[in-house]
Order: structure tokens, then sequence, then C-alpha cells
């Protein structure tokens, strides 16, 4: 499970890069009126990670899956490409949370070290357990986490782009 960990700490260090220059009037402005500005993109980041997180934890321990290495490049790719935009659903668009980027990291940070804890206390474990996205359907405690290493990679490649006004 160390390569599951692994995404998760090289997507965090991704993202920490691109917003860590950042000044908080920039991270608050909106590239166009229909974009999220930098930090609306990460608190989507870190509620979709504790709420998807909380679906995996709470799920009944089953049966364990067999690791598909296909099936998690292939959903590494399409949580990544940013070739066809997505409208999030309402739930978990941002709410003007975060103030500053030093908050809206620590928030993140919070949330992504509680993800790192549950990896490495399931271990093997993780593909026991489960979660349902809306869109990609059932995916085991690994490929749940994957997902959300993608997810933040996603919204990182949006932030990289947000303060150039694309």
């Amino acid at each position: 499970m160390k390569d599951v960990a692994g995404q998760l700490e090289s997507a965090r260090e991704e993202l920490i890069l691109v917003v860590s220059g950042l000044s908080d009037e920039r991270a608050r402005t909106r590239p166009a009126p229909d974009r999220w500005s930098v930090l609306e993109c990460l608190e989507h980041v870190s509620f979709v990670e504790r709420r998807f997180l909380g679906m995996v934890k709470a799920s009944e321990a089953g049966t364990p899956a067999e690791r598909d290495a296909a099936k998690e490049a292939a959903l590494e790719t399409r949580v990544v490409d940013r070739s066809n935009r997505r409208n999030a659903p309402e739930a978990v668009h941002p709410t003007g949370k975060h103030g500053s980027v030093a908050e809206a990291l620590r928030d993140f940070n919070a949330a992504r070290d509680e993800t790192l804890q549950f990896a490495a206390e399931q271990g093997p474990n993780l593909l026991s357990r489960s979660a349902t996205h809306p869109v990609l359907g059932p995916l085991n405690g690994v490929e749940a986490l994957l997902l959300i290493a993608g997810h933040g990679r996603r919204h990182t490649e949006q932030m990289r782009e947000a303060p150039e006004g694309r």
C-alpha cells in the first residue's frame, strides 16, 4: 500500500508547490465568473476528500478485492483528465470558508493527514473496504484513495491555471 500513500503524498506536494507562492488576494481572485478561485478549489478538494474518506471509513469490511492495475491506471487517467470540464454537484461547491492560503492549506493538510493515517492503519485491509462514486461506480478502498489523490491533482492543475486567468 506504499504506492497509495506515495500517490497521496506526491499529490499533496504538487498542490502545495502550486499555491505556496500566491498572495491571499490572488488566491481569492476568480479567473472568470464561472471558474473557482484557488481558495475555492482548495476548500472543495478538502471537503471532497473528507466526504469520500468518510464513505470508505463507514463501509463494512467485506471480502478483500484483488488489485486491478488496469482499473487503477484508467481511474487515475480519467480523474486527472481536464479535457472535459465537469461541474461538481452543488453539495460540494465551495462556500468561501477560507480567508487565506495558510488557512486553506492547514485544512487541506489536516484532511490529507487523516487520509494517510487511515491508509497506514488499514494497509492491505483497504482492499476489503469500499465506496461508491456517483459517476465512477463501486470502488475498493485502494481505488477510492487513488481517486482522492487524483481529484486533488485535477484541481491542482485548475489552481495552476487560475492565477493566469485561463
